[in-house]
């Protein structure tokens, strides 16, 4: 689509009362993902926008925004993320994946529930495709089409459901909170967090395992790949493991051979100064931990009870962040429940009082 386009595309689409959408990123082939499509779909319209080519989605602003149409999306939080560093504020949200998870659906991928439901069969080929790389191909786009095509009848069908089972208001407060969640400055973590085991290791091999992922790092960044595809997260484990510390053993590590001699020597050198140092939060004293115990375990054991009795999912009666947030709660009555992000109007109105009984 030519960038002239997007606001004869913007009007058109903003009559509608509801708006497929879907994008797509690179992630999978750069070292920091870009917004590289932007599917949009209601009835026979569906538009395939190439966000590389143009400079900027201002157009699509107000279409994608809280006073447009609803807009259909299946797990929104990374197209927010996503459309948020092109300068777009998406709302006005029904999450289809957030709406199945709520009705305990066993499968709540995509090409899971349009199987099930409308049996339709989405080709997930090219789902690890380079969507940076152009032009498209024709089974790309093909793609692409079929990932909105189908989104707002399945919407239909699950909030028919919802319905049924009295769930609309929470699964709207769930997706406001997960879009919210979605804009949250992303946690700045050390790249040895990231994989699995490094707590576990001696203080030397986590010396070299940190060194070895900083080293990856650097490297995937000038690159512009994901560290991944520099060496894989356990040939690192398994160096650090070995406690390897000669440039050539390291290279006989199956997965190493991204990471040429001169930064793995690298590797070995900034190990030498000893294991990274975390600063850890202060621990609560130990009533208040015992406290959280008893809250979260009380919570867990009552919201199972509900959701068996209502035949609907657990998170649907108390989503998991909420629970935690209850562990903690201090204060009183049912104003301060409203103090509890993603809570929402309907469940205190619902389960105030049990939840404040089972606080206290």
């Amino acid at each position: 689509m030519h960038p002239d386009e997007l606001p004869v595309l913007a009007g058109e689409l903003a009559e509608t009362s509801r708006v497929a959408l879907d994008i797509e990123g690179d992630g999978f082939h750069r070292y920091r993902a870009r917004l590289c499509t932007l599917q949009l779909g209601a009835g026979e319209t569906v538009a395939v926008v190439d966000t590389l080519a143009v400079s900027g989605l201002a157009p699509l602003a107000a279409l994608l925004g809280e006073g447009g149409p609803v807009k259909v999306v299946h797990d929104a939080s990374f197209d927010a993320r996503m459309l948020a560093r092109r300068g777009i504020t998406l709302a006005r949200v029904f999450d289809t994946s957030i709406a199945a998870r709520f009705l305990g659906e066993t499968a709540t991928g995509l090409a899971s529930l349009l199987s099930r439901h409308l049996g339709v069969t989405l080709v997930k080929e090219e789902q690890q495709g380079d969507w940076g790389a152009r032009p498209l191909s024709p089974e790309q786009i093909d793609y692409l089409v079929a990932d909105v095509t189908h989104l707002v009848p399945l919407a239909a069908l699950l909030e028919a459901r919802l319905e049924a089972c009295d769930l609309i208001e929470e699964v709207h407060e769930e997706t406001r909170y997960m879009l919210a969640r979605a804009l949250d400055p992303e946690p700045v973590r050390e790249p040895w967090t990231r994989i699995k085991g490094a707590r576990e290791l001696s203080p030397t091999s986590l010396a070299l395992l940190a060194a070895l992922a900083d080293v990856r790092e650097r490297e995937a960044e000038r690159r512009d790949v994901p560290p991944f595809r520099i060496a894989p997260n356990g040939a690192l484990f398994e160096a650090a493991r070995r406690d390897v510390r000669e440039v050539g053993q390291l290279r006989r590590i199956r997965g190493l051979r991204g990471l040429d001699e001169e930064a793995l020597a690298s590797a070995i050198a900034l190990s030498e100064r000893g294991p990274p140092v975390e600063e850890e939060p202060a621990a609560p004293p130990p009533e208040e931990r015992a406290r959280r115990r008893a809250r979260e375990k009380a919570l867990s054991t009552w919201r199972r009870t509900e959701a068996e009795r209502r035949g609907i999912n657990e998170q649907a009666v108390l989503p998991g962040h909420c629970l935690r947030d209850l562990a903690g709660f201090n204060g009183v009555g049912l104003d301060a429940l409203a103090r509890v992000d993603g809570l929402g109007a309907k469940r205190i109105d619902r389960y105030g009082g049990a939840l404040i009984a089972l606080l206290q």
